[in-house]
């Protein structure tokens, strides 16, 4: 990976999330006083005659900035968001969908089926696998006997960016954003 690739992650003064940046803009940030690193990338470094530094990979910001709530916004429901919020697995049995019998497949399940009054929504929708939501169908969980790993909620925009960029590949390696970790 080249510095002109590299990406940075930018929380504001209250450690929320606001944007993410070119590495080389969030230096710029740095150097100007305006913030701090939290993260720094394992290999990648800047150097001039005098001074050698890490690039960035997570920044803070020193001051608050107000109004800059991209990231912490509600994300969109669609599938392929709703499968990487639960993380490509079945809800109920746990499988990961790499687990999953060739006769099997991932889908989304109503925890209340719509038959029943139960919306479309985020805190309604899980993972299920094609078994597992067979064997629920139309009926309530307390039916069933079937238990849920998490309680469904809706992630925000970078909740989901984090997920899908867990890792980034570093010389061919996968590096994980520790920094980022409390985000599940």
């Amino acid at each position: 990976m080249e510095f002109e690739a590299a990406k940075c992650v930018v929380l504001n003064a209250t450690y929320e999330p606001i944007t993410i940046v070119p590495s080389k803009r969030a230096l710029v940030m740095i150097l100007e006083g305006k913030a701090s690193v939290i993260e720094e990338h394992p290999e990648l470094v800047v150097r001039s005659p005098s001074v050698t530094i890490k690039v960035p990979i997570v920044v803070v910001l020193k001051k608050y900035v107000r109004g800059r709530r991209v990231y912490t916004s509600r994300a969109g429901l669609t599938q392929k968001n709703l499968y990487l919020r639960d993380d490509h697995t079945c809800q109920y049995c746990g499988r990961h969908r790499s687990k999953l019998n060739k006769a099997e497949m991932l889908t989304r399940d109503h925890i209340i089926p719509e038959c029943k009054g139960g919306a479309t929504s985020w805190e309604n929708l899980v993972t299920a696998c094609s078994t597992c939501n067979n064997k629920k169908s139309n009926f309530d969980l307390e039916d069933t006997g079937m238990v849920l790993r998490t309680t469904p909620r809706a992630p925000t925009l970078f909740e989901l960016w984090i997920k899908s960029n867990k890792f980034m590949m570093i010389d061919g390696k996968p590096y994980e954003l520790t920094s980022l970790s409390y985000i599940k």
